[in-house]
Order: structure tokens, then C-alpha cells, then sequence
């Protein structure tokens, strides 16, 4: 089954419902172009995190996006890009540098299961 980001984000919430700590909101804004997919707030840090579900170059980022990423990091928020890699499902944790440029911060890893990975890949997107 390729995982779409609704799908990636009902399962973000399902595990979020069992962790203590744990504030994420899906943002749905037409109005402010660029703004990443969630807000939260895991263990007292808050993060925004854009979900991705493609292998395109750059995600299919756009320059709004990008632009919104950069001017946060900028200003000392942290902000990530959560991405569910087709058709395997892996997840990678990316982050877009000042250069533009998008690079890794963390991957999965394959002795544990999808839902393993993706709580420890939150946990990560809040550092």
C-alpha cells in the first residue's frame, strides 16, 4: 500500500493519541502560502513538520515552502520534513538548508516497523 499524507498523517495521529506529551494540529491554511502540514509540540519543544509522500526532486517542494522553511530556521525554529518514500514506504526526516539545498537528518531503520520508525522519526523532527 502506498502511503499517501492523509494516510501518513492519520497514522501520525493515532500514535500521538497514545503519547504522553504529545500536541500535534494538522494546519489546512490557504491562506499563508508556505505554511508546513503540522504543528507540535513534543516534550515541551515545538516544531512544524511538512509531510511529503514522493521520490520527485525536491519533493515537489514550493518555492513558497521552501522559502517559509528557511526564513523559520532563520529565526532559530525547527522545522522538518517528514517523507514516506514509495513504493517500500521507508520514512526519511529532511530538513531544507539556506543554500536551498534539502538534506537528510534522519532515516529509517529496517529492524523496526513502520510505526516504530515514524514515532522515533517525530521525536526527531522536534530537535
Amino acid at each position: 500500500m502506498k502511503i499517501s499524507e492523509s494516510i501518513l498523517w492519520k497514522k501520525i495521529n493515532s500514535i500521538q493519541k497514545t503519547s504522553k506529551n504529545w500536541h500535534l494540529t494538522r494546519i489546512e491554511s490557504s491562506t499563508v502560502c508556505g505554511i508546513p502540514d503540522i504543528f507540535g509540540i513534543i516534550d515541551n519543544c515545538p516544531f512544524w513538520l511538512e509531510l511529503k509522500a514522493n521520490k520527485a526532486k525536491n519533493l515537489n517542494l514550493t518555492k513558497f515552502q521552501i522559502n517559509w522553511h528557511i526564513k523559520y530556521r532563520a529565526c532559530g525554529g525547527v522545522v522538518r520534513i517528514l517523507n514516506a518514500l514509495p513504493p517500500q514506504n521507508t520514512l526519511e526526516l529532511l530538513e531544507i538548508r539556506e543554500d536551498r539545498s534539502v538534506s537528510r537528518v534522519s532515516c529509517y531503520n529496517p529492524d523496526r516497523t513502520f510505526d516504530e520508525n515514524l514515532r522515533e522519526m517525530l521525536q526527531r523532527a522536534r530537535n
